[in-house]
């Protein structure tokens, strides 16, 4: 479960939400004290490259996608992403607009700990990791990214190296909803690192070896 993963690992935990502290330190976090970013919590599938935000600022990461990425900053970048869809509203409004005022209220469930194993197996979670943005919120997450990490000490366009690790491997397109209805990954790299050179930011990775030391502690996929 959530809970057993938490307490077995805090090692993980510690690091996650000291790179998520990293990324919402940025002047440009407007609702460092309104959301709930250290709430930050690991959803154990080692199949799934995904994460979220949920409305509130409830950050969701998928072991898969920790185990998948090269480097910190990797991660670092698609969860700036995901705070953009939170911060900008984007979240609230497709919720909205797909499932009317009443269930937004729903999406409480997923705020208490105790809850995420229900949240987990629940369409509410289904609905949150599907949501459909436009183009055009994609395109927004993906520039605040850059702006949120700028302020961070890790490489700026890091989103732009999970895009680039999945095209390198001929998984566009199929997997994660990050990528559900925007295939066009190539564009969208180039975007992110223009954004950066245009921002002057740092685009240094970090060392990846206390990463990899990171990723070693991850729970094995079965019995953790």
């Amino acid at each position: 479960s959530e809970m057993c993963i938490r307490d077995r690992y805090p090692e993980v935990y510690a690091h996650l939400r000291d790179l998520v502290g990293r990324l919402v330190n940025s002047p440009e976090i407007r609702y460092r004290d309104i959301f709930s970013y250290d709430q930050v919590k690991i959803i154990h599938d080692h199949e799934v490259l995904n994460a979220f935000c949920a409305p509130g600022g409830y950050i969701y990461v998928y072991s898969g996608l920790m185990r998948y990425l090269d480097t910190e900053d990797h991660l670092a970048g698609v969860l700036g992403h995901e705070i953009a869809h939170a911060e900008l509203r984007h979240s609230s409004l497709r919720l909205q607009k797909e499932y009317g005022t009443q269930k937004l209220l729903d999406f409480a469930l997923l705020a208490t700990p105790v809850s995420l194993g229900q949240a987990v197996n629940a369409s509410i979670l289904q609905e949150l990791v599907n949501l459909d943005y436009s183009r055009d919120q994609e395109a927004q997450a993906d520039e605040y990214s850059v702006r949120y990490l700028a302020d961070s000490g890790y490489a700026c366009d890091g989103a732009a190296g999970f895009f680039a690790k999945l095209l390198e491997q001929g998984k566009d397109g199929g997997g994660p909803a990050l990528l559900s209805d925007h295939p066009d990954s190539e564009s969208r790299v180039r975007a992110i690192r223009k954004a950066a050179a245009e921002a002057g930011c740092n685009t240094t990775l970090q060392d990846a070896s206390s990463w990899r030391a990171v990723q070693a502690q991850l729970p094995p996929q079965q019995g953790g």
